[in-house]
């Protein structure tokens, strides 16, 4: 229960600290038939039907409201990797191991403060092989004073394919 009071008391106290924002995001877990590779066709991971699915960008401080809707006909979790969950613990997302996972056709908000963090992670599926089959995107928290100048940033994110569902393997 204190893990849960001072969840919320991060997520409430970090509208009022700087320029902190609170950035929502809505995300529809589901399989999508597509063709990768131009000859076979399998339900490939998706997130509101977009494979690959967008990277997710946020400011450092800022707070990510990740709203998931389980569209799947198993349980899914969502982990965000490298992500220091002080006292939010069951918001890690790791699927039998701080929480039972989001069961078919429900939803989970997971809360992700990003005050002392910074960097390149990424965000994915936790359970059933999702990871292996697409569930899987960069979350990248820009650092708010930038520490030198350049003219741009290019993010490359690359992915394995298989011609079929990791559990047909």
């Amino acid at each position: 229960m204190l893990s849960f009071i001072w969840g919320l008391f991060l997520l409430l106290n970090s509208a009022t600290i700087g320029c902190a924002e609170r950035v929502e995001l809505f995300w529809d877990i589901c399989r999508l038939n597509i063709s990768r590779d131009g000859y076979s066709t399998w339900k490939s991971m998706c997130v509101n039907n977009a494979v690959p699915i967008p990277p997710v960008h946020v400011t450092q401080g800022d707070v990510l409201v990740l709203n998931v809707r389980n569209s799947l006909d198993v349980p899914t979790a969502v982990h965000a990797h490298g992500i220091y969950h002080n006292y939010t613990d069951y918001y890690d997302g790791a699927e039998m191991v701080t929480e039972c996972g989001i069961p078919q056709g429900e939803n989970f908000t997971y809360i992700i403060d990003t005050t002392n963090q910074v960097g390149d992670l990424w965000i994915h599926g936790h359970a059933h092989s999702q990871l292996t089959d697409g569930f899987r995107t960069p979350f990248i928290i820009h650092e708010k004073i930038k520490p030198s100048t350049y003219d741009e940033e290019k993010l490359l994110y690359f992915e394995d394919w298989n011609e079929r569902a990791f559990k047909d393997m």
